[in-house]
């Protein structure tokens, strides 16, 4: 059903292009202006980090793997093993590293049709469309969102050691704005408030 949705949308806005007028206020009927390469990697940054900390969150919080290995100390003794919460340990941090750029293919690129900001937009939530797609005119591009995708590998691969530690501190929080701001530099510098929140409306979001 959700592949299904994907595709339809997907012919839905190369059927706009096809169809749409002059263009008005940078716009093209209901198809937005491509986003800047460097907008778009912040945008894709902060949507990547924030579908880590919900995948991290899903984890049982009580569930521990064993850690170590069996090396030899300088006494010939073997390393004692020992437990840790399974959603520090590197192996989960590291699987979902690897999955979480597929969930980019879940996104789409837009701009909110009142202020023109760009946006990478999750087309599903909650099982169902995402109410702010009537708010946004969705860009057009060949790619079909690969972009996305291969932006969000490079944030990855790039920062994977930052990530592992974000992660395993003891309170995993505005790892968006940590990583995507103040560690990689992709977004403008914003402060860390203990009211923020990635998923924010409209109207109380600033300009990247």
């Amino acid at each position: 059903m959700k592949t299904d949705i994907r595709a339809y949308f997907l012919v839905a806005i190369g059927l706009t292009a096809v169809l749409a007028p002059v263009p008005t206020n940078g716009q093209m009927g209901d198809i937005a202006r491509p986003i800047e390469s460097k907008e778009l990697k912040c945008l894709v940054c902060k949507a990547s980090m924030a579908e880590m900390e919900l995948a991290a969150s899903k984890v049982d919080r009580h569930k521990k793997v064993e850690v170590g290995d069996y090396r030899l100390d300088t006494t010939g003794e073997s390393k004692k093993k020992k437990k840790i919460l399974y959603a520090k340990s590197e192996m989960f941090l590291t699987e979902m590293m690897e999955s979480v750029c597929d969930r980019m293919d879940d996104y789409a690129k837009a701009r909110y049709k009142k202020t023109g900001r760009p946006v990478v937009m999750k087309m599903m939530t909650d099982g169902g469309m995402n109410p702010e797609m009537s708010n946004v005119n969705f860009v057009q591009e060949g790619d079909l969102n690969k972009t996305l995708k291969h932006l969000c590998l490079e944030v990855v691969e790039d920062y994977d050691e930052e990530i592992i530690r974000m992660f395993q501190e003891e309170v995993v929080k505005d790892t968006d704005i940590r990583l995507c701001s103040q560690v990689a530099n992709y977004c403008r510098d914003q402060p860390l408030d203990e009211e923020y929140e990635y998923e924010q409306g409209e109207e109380e979001r600033d300009e990247l």
